[in-house]
Parts: C-alpha cells; structure tokens; sequence
C-alpha cells in the first residue's frame, strides 16, 4: 500500500550539485557572515546561480538551492546566517572538492550516501528499491531492484487535481517487484520526488534508467558498480546462450540491441555505459564475427510520442559518429568456438 507524502517533507527540488559544491564553498570561504539574500547575490555574481545566458536565477530557484542544502545538513543556519556544517560528511565533501572543479566519482558517492541518509529521501523514493529497513549505499546497489513508472497515459487513471488549484496533475506510480508502491499525485510531489530525487540519483551515478518503448514506460534501477571484467563476461555468456539456442540454418543470428540491453539491466543492473563499452569491445575483439546494423533516428522516435523522452530510450542504442545510431548486433555463429576454445 503506498504511503502519504507529507506536505513538509517536499523541500527536494532539482539542483545541480557542481552548483551545490560551489555554494559550499563560497559558504566555507565566509563561514557564519553571509545571510541568504547575500549568499544568493554572491552565488550569482561568482556565476553559480546563473542560467547558460548569463541571467541570474529567479527567486524560487535560488530559494531551492539553500533548502537542499539545508535538508541534507551540509550547512546550519544560525542567527540567519550560513555556517558549514559540523557534520563529518559535509566536511569530507568540501575536502573532496574545489571550487569551479568539477565533482571527482568519489565526490559524487559521498553525495550519494548523503542524499541517502536523509529520511525523506529515503522514505519517498529509495525505499521502493529495497526489502531493507535500514541500508547503505553500498546495499543498495548491491541488493536494490528495478522500478517501473507508471504515468496516467499507461494506466488510463484520471488527472488528479491539486489542492487548492485547478490545475491537473499526471500522477505518477513507482512500483517494484517488492510491492511496494509510490504514489506522487500532487505537482508538490511530483516536483519533489520525480524531477527532484530522482534526477539527483540520475546525475550522481546512484541510478541508471532505460526505455525501450512509451507503451513499457520507464525502468529505474540501482547501479550495480562492477570491475569491467564482470560487466563483459556476462554480456558475452548472454550472447553465448542466444547463439546456442537459435535453431536456423543461417550462420548468423540477429540480436536487437535495446533488447539485449533490457535483459542484462534487469538480471545484473549494470550501468548502460559500461554494457555499451563491453559490446564495443565485442566487437574489437571479434571483428569478423561481430557486426553492428544501423537504424534511423525517425525509427527510434517513433517509439514515444514524447520529445523529452527520445533521449531515454535513444539510450538503449549504440551510437557511433560515421554510421549513427545502431539497433541490432549480427554474431557470426563460429564465435562459440573462439569463445569456449
């Protein structure tokens, strides 16, 4: 049964953490004198809250930004003005970090265990990965599962209208094979958790989501993190297990690659960068024995009546400056000696 979304708790909004990061720094360089309106002006005028114009952040923007910092206690306020915070994470982010630098992998984890320490983070969105009370980081791509969004458009359901406006809401389900369910039916929530938390976990390399088709809907999952040695052999044993049970009399097998991809995600959940690297590899190892077909981007598009959703499911395709995108994987049958040889 999926559990109410307290109003108080959906401080979470779209950031972006190297602007985040920034801040903290800004805040660390005049730790305890700067109120919200001077941190905000200073923000802009050292070209963090700034959009790519040039153009100084809103309000409502500027606003977010200091929330999240707030929430996920990386500054205290005291007195109206900004301090770091004691915590001891806070303190290694800011080690980890310079200014105007980009965030290092292991910056972005440390992010990662941040965000998920957080209760309402937790509660309101990651807890639908995992049968555990209490877990890590860690724990989490190791026992997480996938997630599956279900929109209006999928399940027919009615629009659900905010409190206190008329204007209409696609509400927005995440359900996992645990049964356990999430429903956002408020723009607050959808905000929140949707287009906040979950472009949070997007960006930092917490999750990984695929596509195939609008009809199927979006696929959430907590990445797996695994040495490339891994993530190639069980791509190449899946190919090998496809090559053994084909029956045809042709020497070839066709194998379409979003397919292919779908597969490996949903039985080991690695990221899809590193399964395209591993079938890029493929290819360079068995060169005559290993083709890549391509497609037209009007044949991907097709699958999705939404623009905004092309890059997802664009995603689960390989890509390659000459030739473009490429949708299916032709194996030379003669590979099972190479390989098992």
């Amino acid at each position: 049964m999926a559990e109410k979304i307290k109003k108080k708790t959906l401080w979470m909004r779209y950031v972006d953490f190297e602007k985040i990061k920034d801040m903290l720094h800004l805040i660390y360089e005049n730790n305890g004198k700067l109120r919200a309106k001077e941190l905000e002006n200073l923000s802009i005028k050292k070209g963090i809250l700034v959009k790519e114009n040039g153009q100084p952040f809103t309000h409502t923007p500027r606003y977010h930004y200091r929330k999240v910092m707030e929430n996920l206690e990386l500054v205290e306020v005291k007195n109206r003005h900004y301090y770091i915070s004691e915590n001891e994470k806070a303190i290694k982010l800011l080690q980890l970090t310079d200014f105007n630098v980009s965030l290092s992998l292991e910056a972005k984890e440390l992010l990662g265990e941040i965000i998920l320490e957080n209760e309402d983070c937790r509660r309101y969105f990651f807890d639908v990965f995992i049968d555990k009370s209490y877990y890590t980081l860690k724990d989490l791509r190791k026992e997480g599962t996938h997630v599956f969004v279900e929109t209006k458009s999928m399940i027919s359901s009615p629009n659900i209208k905010t409190p206190n406006k008329k204007k209409k809401v696609n509400r927005i389900i995440l359900r996992s094979p645990l049964g356990k369910v999430i429903e956002l039916n408020t723009q607050d929530e959808v905000q929140a958790i949707y287009w906040g938390v979950r472009l949070w976990a997007l960006n930092l390399g917490i999750t990984d989501e695929i596509m195939t088709s609008f009809t199927e809907g979006r696929i959430i999952y907590p990445i797996n993190q695994s040495f490339f040695e891994e993530v190639y052999n069980s791509i190449l044993n899946k190919i090998i297990e496809k090559v053994k049970i084909d029956k045809s009399d042709s020497n070839w097998i066709l194998i379409y690659i979003p397919s292919l991809i779908k597969e490996v995600v949903l039985t080991y959940r690695f990221s899809i960068s590193e399964i395209q690297k591993a079938l890029y590899n493929l290819r360079l190892k068995y060169p005559s024995m290993v083709m890549f077909i391509p497609t037209s981007t009007a044949f991907i598009d097709i699958k999705t009546p939404y623009e905004k959703q092309d890059k997802v499911i664009r995603k689960l395709y390989l890509y390659k400056a000459d030739k473009g995108y490429l949708s299916h994987i032709r194996i030379k049958k003669e590979i099972l000696g190479k390989v098992i040889a």
